[in-house]
């Protein structure tokens, strides 16, 4: 409730509140009168506001249900922050030249080690793409080491038969050793 002192006594409505326009002992004593009902604040929106000596008070709306469920509310945010903490900490220490001092909290903040990590899975990335690309060049020559060996046990049967007709037509050959 927003209290102002004017010679006029009126109310006026601003973006949804209403303001009275009056001193605060005529906000007391007329009201009965009134015809608007007060503005209610959100539990916990203005738990104390201090205008012109008075000192407005909502805590006392808040129910022991109210309290329990705020304090569980708290207590579940303060976990979630914990654990972000935590994983924040622990990407810091995995990230290269990111690492956190938790003595003295020196080091990155928590938007730079992000940021970090954000460059170093980049980094990850591509060096992973290089190496499947790589991979496959090396998969490629083993299928053609491959072929080439099937190639040559061809090509050893061949002449080992080429040898026997050779032979067979009583020709001599130069037998190599290192070719067998």
């Amino acid at each position: 409730m927003s209290t102002q002192t004017a010679a006029d006594p009126t109310l006026t409505q601003t973006a949804g509140q209403f303001y009275v326009m009056m001193t605060p002992s005529d906000v007391l004593h007329s009201a009965s009168q009134r015809t608007l009902a007060p503005h209610m604040y959100t539990v916990g929106e203005y738990s104390s506001q201090q205008h012109e000596g008075f000192n407005w008070k909502m805590d006392s709306l808040r129910t022991p249900r109210d309290e329990r469920r705020r304090a569980q509310h708290n207590e579940v945010e303060r976990r979630r922050r914990d654990k972000i903490n935590n994983w924040i900490v622990a990407l810091s220490k995995i990230i290269p030249d990111c690492s956190i001092d938790g003595a003295t909290k020196t080091g990155a903040s928590k938007g730079g080690i992000l940021s970090k990590a954000c460059d170093y899975i980049g980094e990850l990335k591509q060096h992973n793409q290089r190496l499947q690309e790589s991979l496959r060049a090396v998969e490629r020559v083993q299928m053609d080491n491959e072929l080439l060996r099937q190639q040559l046990e061809e090509l050893k049967s061949e002449n080992g038969l080429l040898r026997a007709q050779l032979e067979h037509h009583g020709i001599d050959t130069i037998t190599d050793a290192s070719a067998q």
